[in-house]
């Protein structure tokens, strides 16, 4: 069983939606925009900005997470494209965006600067003229200076819910434990702890001209001591 197909039947209640990240993305773009949802996840993000009109591409690799946001849009009358293509495929997708965002931390999924790289130049070609990305991680830079990988344990009503970091060489080894009626299914994935820097530097290569940073979706100003997110607004130009 793979590291995320062991999370969904938790997933939606582990990741709820987070209306201040709705506010945020709804806030970027003009109603009607069409979106593009890299690493939907279960589809509740893409879900709730389909109910506000926007126009909803939903991208999700993990095959039995890609059918509960179709089985979402169905039962909510949502016109969500789904697709299985990953963040390395994106140029394989037909037609172009206003917006691409990919939160959640998905963005450091990817191998190494290399496959960042390349994610962002297909995210530039794939924007219209003037469109924007948006990308959400872990605040690296805090977590590679103070070595703070420790994590609140989530107690829900049936299960015990934990995450662990752990680095290893030039990678962080991301460790989730579910621990419900005296079993525990124990998964772990390499993550890419990419930094604020190093991503603007990439961005900016791909051609983007106007970045924002933030420290959390109500727009704070990003400190790489403090913040315990890292936001970017990325415009791709006119």
């Amino acid at each position: 069983m793979s590291f995320y197909q062991s999370l969904t039947p938790y997933y939606d209640v582990i990741f709820p939606t987070n209306e201040k990240a709705l506010s945020f993305i709804a806030s970027q773009f003009e109603k009607g925009a069409s979106l593009l949802d890299a690493g939907a996840g279960t589809g509740n993000m893409a879900v709730s900005l389909a109910k506000q009109g926007f126009q909803l591409t939903a991208m999700e690799p993990e095959g039995v997470m890609a059918e509960q946001i179709r089985s979402k849009a169905e039962s909510g009358h949502l016109p969500i494209a789904v697709t299985t293509k990953t963040m390395q495929q994106l140029d394989e997708l037909e037609g172009s965006f206003d917006g691409i965002y990919c939160i959640g931390n998905t963005l450091v999924h990817l191998h190494d600067e290399q496959e960042i790289r390349s994610f962002f130049k297909q995210v530039f070609q794939k924007l219209n003229n003037g469109g924007r990305f948006i990308f959400q991680i872990v605040n690296y830079d805090k977590v590679l200076k103070s070595r703070d990988f420790t994590f609140p344990v989530m107690e829900k009503d049936s299960f015990t819910f934990m995450r662990e970091y752990e680095l290893d060489g030039d990678h962080i080894l991301f460790t989730t434990s579910i621990s419900q009626n005296g079993s525990t299914i124990k998964n772990t994935i390499p993550l890419y702890p990419a930094t604020s820097k190093r991503l603007l530097s990439l961005l900016q290569d791909c051609g983007f001209k106007t970045v924002s940073m933030y420290g959390n979706f109500e727009s704070k100003e990003y400190s790489s001591l403090q913040s315990p997110a890292l936001i970017v607004s990325a415009v791709k130009p006119s």
